[in-house]
């Protein structure tokens, strides 16, 4: 089949400042996604709330739940890397060479969740809420975050005919593209190829795009944590059988398709057993903020659940 239509774009593996002094496009651009993610965890959980009782000093919860998160997520990101790999990595010691590359983004969302959740626990907090708030800033700094795998010519997988197959047009300040050995995961070569960072580029939009139309009605506490799992976890299996280079990490499958299906069954799961759209009434119900248990709530304007539900008042940590 010929190819329809191709992409291509030379890479920039790295921005010389001066002298031997350098940075990476995909640092950048992580770091860019992070902030970014933050500031509509922080703008969500104000409207939103972070427990069902009137909660002071919200900026600050947040702040002290993304330092943490950041914290995490690096370490989470690393681990799942190496735990996977770990035939590439017989020295214990290179487990914690960072900046020699190797991190892995669902590794990196699980760890800053978990370092999240003791903080939130002890402040009695609602982690479904907390959740909910990440879970558009997600997105976005997916979004955002693989415009530097994209700069670099990352997660590549092998030859493709596929419309969105991608060609690299030459390695800045190295040369042209070298001759095609095969699939791999970094590089500039002279074939047209899978570019699976530009799938995940897109399905993170897709997924903003999706629970920001989501969000325009009334919505149970942990609604969105789960459509991005459900979401983001079915895509990201999909994507990943186009990485050639990362199959058969686990059987055939890669362990980010291996994490994604236990989201997508754990999220599943939650909501079968736990039926949190039967807790009323709900936190996030536009147009209408003024949750009932806030003192600075005006009038009657209680957010609404179904109408067969009944409202209550209980709290949920």
């Amino acid at each position: 089949m010929p190819v329809l239509a191709e992409l291509a774009w030379p890479i920039l593996e790295r921005i010389q400042l001066f002298g031997d002094l350098a940075v990476s496009p995909h640092g950048i651009s992580i770091a860019a996604g992070f902030l970014l993610g933050a500031q509509l965890l922080l703008h969500r959980a104000q409207r939103r709330g972070v427990a069902r009782r009137h909660v002071e000093g919200i900026p600050e919860i947040i702040q002290a739940l993304v330092t943490r998160a950041a914290i995490g997520a690096i370490l989470g990101a690393r681990f799942f890397y190496v735990v996977t790999r770990l035939d590439a990595y017989p020295d214990p010691l290179a487990w914690f060479r960072v900046w020699e590359g190797g991190l892995s983004l669902l590794g990196g969302i699980t760890g800053a969740v978990l370092a999240g959740v003791p903080y939130a626990l002890r402040r009695k907090l609602s982690i479904p809420l907390i959740l909910d708030s990440v879970a558009p800033g997600l997105a976005l700094g997916i979004f955002v975050g693989r415009i530097g795998d994209l700069v670099i010519g990352e997660h590549l997988g092998g030859r493709t005919d596929f419309v969105l197959g991608w060609r690299c047009t030459g390695n800045i300040g190295v040369g042209p593209p070298q001759p095609w050995p095969g699939p791999t995961v970094q590089g500039c070569f002279d074939a047209t190829v899978h570019q699976t960072a530009l799938y995940d580029f897109l399905a993170g939009g897709a997924v903003l795009l999706a629970l920001l139309l989501l969000e325009r009605r009334p919505r149970f506490d942990g609604f969105s944590m789960a459509a991005f799992a459900v979401l983001y976890g079915a895509g990201r299996f999909v994507s990943d059988f186009a990485r050639a280079a990362d199959r058969d990490m686990v059987g055939t499958l890669t362990g980010s398709q291996l994490a994604a299906l236990v989201a997508v069954a754990a999220v599943l799961a939650w909501v079968a057993a736990a039926r949190p759209q039967r807790r009323t009434p709900y936190a996030w119900s536009p147009p209408d903020f003024a949750h009932p248990w806030d003192p600075q709530a005006e009038g009657d304007h209680a957010p609404a659940g179904p109408p067969s539900q009944p409202p209550t008042t209980e709290e949920i940590h």
